[in-house]
């Protein structure tokens, strides 16, 4: 089956329906990745026309929207990225010494960053601390909790951690799963980052990288309003190597790069 062409009605109808639904903006000179994403699901799926997927969406059908999530937000990561933050926040823990440290993954994915925190906090005697990782793709979020990676996601782990912490697939070498007792660290919740989000205790850390640049800055505002109602006053929050928050919110102040506290 061919991929369907969309046309530039439906194209604007469901960039107005992605940022609504989902908070991420696709600006027209990215029409190119629109079309191709819209048109993949189109293909892949039980829909017989852009039509019928649009107005099953707009009616509010659940099954549908899990679909656009699947198909639009990008779940590209790897083990140990943007590694110095990792440092800055097993240094921070050890400094401050809190009898429990609370983690947020705000952008979690397929739980790669997750697993990779935990690994680097064991690894320096951490043991009293929990990640709460969200995301709004289901899919995603059911490949952090089985923990099962290709190699190719994990040439930034040393050989010996990958013993300690992987099991190697007998039958699929190329597979890789996390052993049991790394997963008691987490839990999962399925959340969109654009609802107002409160949790029942502030976090010590966010964790909120390469997020932002898919939203317009009006959204930008919001999501970090939401992510500093949620961190403690002496908390960290982190985010990608190329967002800064400076330009867009007044309670933040820069502690590394990238690494923001909020303003008391």
């Amino acid at each position: 089956m061919e991929q369907q062409i969309i046309n530039d009605n439906f194209l604007n109808l469901f960039r107005e329906l992605i940022h609504d639904k989902l908070g991420i903006y696709i600006s027209k000179d990215k029409d190119y990745l629109l079309q191709s994403k819209i048109g993949r699901l189109i293909t892949r799926s039980k829909y017989k026309s852009i039509a019928e997927f649009y107005y099953q969406l707009k009616n509010g059908d659940k099954d549908s929207l899990e679909e656009l999530i699947y198909y639009i937000t990008t779940t590209h990561t790897f083990f140990f990225r943007e590694n110095m933050h990792l440092k800055i926040l097993r240094n921070d823990i050890l400094i401050k010494k809190n009898p429990f440290t609370y983690i947020w993954c705000a952008a979690s994915s397929t739980g790669e960053e997750v697993y990779s925190i935990i690994i680097e906090l064991l690894e320096h005697g951490i043991t009293d601390f929990l990640i709460i990782a969200s995301d709004i793709n289901k899919n995603a979020l059911m490949t952090l909790k089985l923990g099962r990676y290709k190699i190719e996601r994990m040439k930034n782990i040393q050989a010996d951690l990958l013993r300690k912490y992987f099991i190697q697939d007998k039958e699929n070498p190329d597979l890789y799963t996390v052993k049991d007792f790394v997963k008691k660290y987490f839990i999962v919740k399925k959340l969109n980052l654009v609802n107002n989000i409160k949790f029942e205790k502030k976090f010590n850390y966010i964790f909120c990288r390469n997020v932002l640049i898919y939203f317009n800055k009006d959204t930008q505002m919001e999501v970090i309003e939401n992510l500093l109602n949620n961190l403690d006053e002496s908390g960290y929050l982190f985010v990608g190597h190329s967002e800064s928050l400076l330009n867009l919110s007044n309670r933040v102040e820069t502690v590394f790069s990238s690494v923001y506290s909020r303003k008391n």
